[in-house]
Formats: C-alpha cells, structure tokens, sequence
C-alpha cells in the first residue's frame, strides 16, 4: 500500500484518496485505520446485496505534504 500511497501522492499530485467499505466488514475498517485512512461518515442502505441493502463507511486519507 506505500507504494500506491507514494504513487497517487507524488506521481499523480492527488491531495485525497477514499476507500468504501461494507459497515459490517470489521477486517477491512481495521485496515483502513491501520493505514491512517480516516473515518468520515456512513452511507446508510446505499447499495444492494445479495437482494438485501447494505451501508457502507466512508473513509479518506488526505496528502499532508
């Protein structure tokens, strides 16, 4: 994941990233955080799965250079 960090900050001059994420997923968020992505908010039934609505976290990671 540095390298992808490196490359979308650096190479491409991005200034954010964001990840979505099942709401039930605890592996996934416990990821996000691991690799400083931050919290933002819950998109509440947003998606449909396997026939039933799902909500998914928003997460971000912000270029601080």
């Amino acid at each position: 994941m540095p390298l992808i960090f490196n490359y979308g900050f650096d190479s491409l001059g991005l200034h954010r990233m964001e990840g979505f994420v099942e709401s039930h997923n605890v592996n996934c968020k416990n990821a996000m955080r691991k690799l400083d992505f931050q919290q933002e908010g819950t998109m509440k039934d947003c998606e449909i799965k396997n026939g039933e609505f799902i909500s998914l976290d928003i997460y971000s990671k912000i270029n601080v250079q």
